[in-house]
C-alpha cells in the first residue's frame, strides 16, 4: 500500500522543479537523495527547499518544465513500510479511518475523513445516522484513541452535531 506524503500543486521555474504541499510531518522525507513515487514512477530528489508554506522539489530524472507538467495535480507517495516509527503518543492519520466514535459509552458514528493542515488542529469527519459531523481533534474533545480496539472516545459530542 502506498501513502500520500505530498500533493503536486504546479510547476516551478523552467528547470523541471515542482511546487508541493507536504502532507508529512517528517522533514527528512523530502531530503536530497530520497526516493519517492509519482504514480508508478520512482523519482529521486535532486533539489529540495522551502518557499513560504510549500516545498520546491527537483528530481534527478527531470530537468525541464515540459517533462514534469504531467505530474501537476498528482500525489507524491511512499510505500507504507517506509513510514517509520512513531513515538508512543502519536498515530498515523491513515489509522484513524474507520474507527468507531463513542461518547458516554454509546456509539455515535465512524471516522470517514480527516481534515489536516487547514486549521490549527486536525478535524475528524464523523459519519452519523443523521449526517456528517466535524469534530476538532483537541484535548477537550478526544478522551482516548485505541487503534487496536478500533475505538475513539470523545466528550461533548452533542455540542458539534
Amino acid at each position: 500500500m502506498r501513502i500520500s506524503v505530498g500533493e503536486i500543486v504546479k510547476a516551478q521555474g523552467i528547470r523541471g522543479e515542482i511546487k508541493v504541499r507536504s502532507l508529512s510531518d517528517n522533514e527528512d522525507r523530502f531530503k536530497i537523495g530520497s526516493k519517492l513515487f509519482i504514480g508508478d514512477e520512482i523519482v529521486t530528489i535532486k533539489r529540495s527547499y522551502k518557499q513560504k508554506n510549500m516545498l520546491i522539489l527537483g528530481f534527478e530524472e527531470y530537468d525541464n518544465i515540459n517533462d514534469i507538467l504531467k505530474f501537476i495535480g498528482k500525489d507524491i507517495t511512499i510505500d507504507e513500510k517506509d513510514l517509520g516509527k512513531l513515538s508512543e503518543d502519536e498515530i498515523y492519520i491513515k489509522d484513524l479511518y474507520g474507527l468507531t466514535v463513542t461518547c458516554d459509552g454509546q456509539k455515535v458514528g465512524e471516522i470517514v475523513d480527516v481534515i489536516s493542515g487547514v486549521y490549527p488542529n486536525d478535524v475528524y469527519v464523523i459519519k452519523t445516522d443523521s449526517g456528517e459531523v466535524l469534530l476538532p481533534a483537541i484535548k477537550n474533545t478526544i478522551k482516548k484513541i485505541d487503534t487496536d480496539e478500533k475505538i475513539i472516545e470523545v466528550e461533548n459530542f452533542s455540542d458539534y452535531e
